[in-house]
C-alpha cells in the first residue's frame, strides 16, 4: 500500500471505526452522600446524545491531518478526559496501549474537538469522566481483530473500576 493510499485509508478507517457510544450507569448512592456513579436522566436522550457525539468524533477524526512520514499504526487508542466549564474536553490524557505517536496524536486532537459534552443527559455532569476507545486499522480483517480484542478486555477493565466513565467506542 503506498503512502497516499495508507494515509487516506488510515484516516477513513479511524473515522469509520468510532463505535456507537455506551454509557454504564448506576443510580446507587454511597452511604456518605454524593455518588460517583453516573446517573442517566433519560435513556432516549442518552441515545440521541451518543449518536450526535459519535458523529462529532467521526468528523473530527476524518478532518485531522495525518503526517506523511508516520501513519497511525493498527491499534486501539484510549483517551480519558473530563468536561470543561465550556462543554469541551479537557484534562485529555492518552492511556496505555500500542498506538504509535501518530495514532495517539490523531485521537487526542479528535477528542479535543468534541463540543457536545455539555449536553450529556446525566445528573452529575460536572463530575463526569469520559473514555474514548478509538480503533485505527488498515483493513476490515485487522479492524475485526481489534474489536474482538477490545470486547474481550472490556469486562475485566470495568471490573477494575472503569465503570465511572461514560464510554465512547468499545
Amino acid at each position: 500500500m503506498n503512502t497516499v493510499t495508507k494515509t487516506i485509508s488510515a484516516a477513513a478507517m479511524a473515522a469509520a471505526l468510532a463505535l456507537p457510544l455506551s454509557a454504564p450507569a448506576s443510580a446507587s448512592e454511597k452511604a456518605e452522600g454524593a455518588s460517583d456513579d453516573i446517573v442517566v436522566l433519560s435513556a432516549s436522550a442518552m441515545e440521541q446524545w451518543q449518536e450526535d457525539t459519535t458523529k462529532d468524533l467521526n468528523r473530527a477524526l476524518a478532518r485531522e491531518p495525518i503526517t506523511r512520514k508516520v501513519q497511525p499504526n493498527n491499534a486501539i487508542v484510549e483517551v480519558a478526559f473530563t468536561m470543561g466549564a465550556d462543554g469541551t474536553a479537557e484534562n485529555i490524557e492518552v492511556l496505555r496501549g500500542r498506538g504509535n505517536w501518530a495514532a495517539r496524536r490523531v485521537a487526542r486532537h479528535a477528542v479535543a474537538k468534541l463540543d457536545t459534552l455539555a449536553e450529556v443527559p446525566v445528573a452529575n455532569a460536572e463530575n463526569i469522566k469520559f473514555l474514548a476507545r478509538i480503533v485505527f486499522a488498515d483493513n476490515i480483517e485487522i479492524k475485526e481483530q481489534l474489536y474482538a480484542e477490545m470486547k474481550r478486555s472490556r469486562p475485566e477493565r470495568f471490573a477494575a473500576g472503569e465503570n465511572k466513565y461514560i464510554l465512547l467506542g468499545g
